[in-house]
């Protein structure tokens, strides 16, 4: 399996996201200075001691800061895989929703499946509410 095609690991999209953050250096990355970033104790494609969020809630936070905090602009994020030059896409962008996309997905049906609608009521915008 070619390295596009193969999922990467969140370990694996942080270091890459701190690779280029220090400019492709990777002993800058290693002496990185910078602990209040959410992605310091993982830089190194591996958790250091006394760190205690999966990397995934690291990525979120990371992706929160900046985005201003604000959850939408997150959720609306265009540095995907498909975006266009001269842009370069995120490696963070996959699991900036604080889960890995198979079990977001699979949350998302879940929730779909469990989905209770009351009598009179109607999921179909298209179809009007019956009048009482």
């Amino acid at each position: 399996m070619s390295q596009n095609t193969r999922k990467q690991h969140p370990l694996e999209s942080i270091r890459k996201f701190c690779v280029a953050c220090m400019g492709g250096s990777y002993l800058m990355v290693a002496q990185c200075p910078e602990t209040a970033c959410p992605l310091h104790g993982y830089r190194m494609g591996s958790v250091e001691e006394g760190v205690s969020r999966p990397p995934v809630r690291a990525v979120r936070r990371q992706c929160l800061a900046c985005c201003c905090e604000d959850r939408e602009r997150v959720r609306a994020c265009s540095a995907s895989p498909a975006c266009k030059p001269p842009f370069e896409p995120c490696p963070l962008w996959r699991f900036r929703l604080g889960s890995r996309p198979e079990i977001f997905e699979r949350r998302k049906r879940k929730a779909r499946r469990t989905l209770l609608v009351l009598p009179g009521l109607t999921l179909d915008k298209n179809q009007e509410n019956p009048a009482p």
